[in-house]
């Protein structure tokens, strides 16, 4: 496999760092994008796990703290977490959308690793 073929596949714009560092070396160029995805897949299981523990911990926390478990349905009377309403809807539509009863704790699952960072950066 060549260059075309991995700008193809890529694209140009994903592959360019790569080339530009090793501009006489396509094989090597290559060879660091390869080791970058397997890099990336090490990481994956940690963060899978990480992203479990804070959505758990910090459900638990806000459950306490709200009284309920809809704790997401009273984040617009909290100044500065209004922004989040539009995560909470896409968490909801898309359970919706396979035909699922939205209980709280489906709508805790769904909700994205970005909105719990969102959350904590509010």
């Amino acid at each position: 496999m060549n260059r075309q073929f991995y700008e193809k596949v890529f694209s140009t714009q994903r592959m360019e760092k790569y080339f530009k560092r090793y501009p006489d070396n396509e094989f090597k160029a290559i060879e660091h994008y390869h080791l970058n995805i397997e890099l990336s897949e090490s990481f994956y299981s940690v963060l899978s796990i990480f992203e479990v523990a804070l959505r758990n911990s910090l459900n638990r926390e806000l459950t306490g703290y709200f009284g309920t478990k809809d704790w997401y349905l009273k984040i617009e009377s909290v100044p500065g977490l209004k922004n989040l309403k539009n995560s909470i809807n896409t968490a909801k539509k898309h359970i919706a959308n396979r035909d699922e009863n939205i209980s709280a704790n489906k709508v805790v699952a769904e909700l994205t690793l970005g909105f719990w960072v969102r959350l904590l950066n509010a």
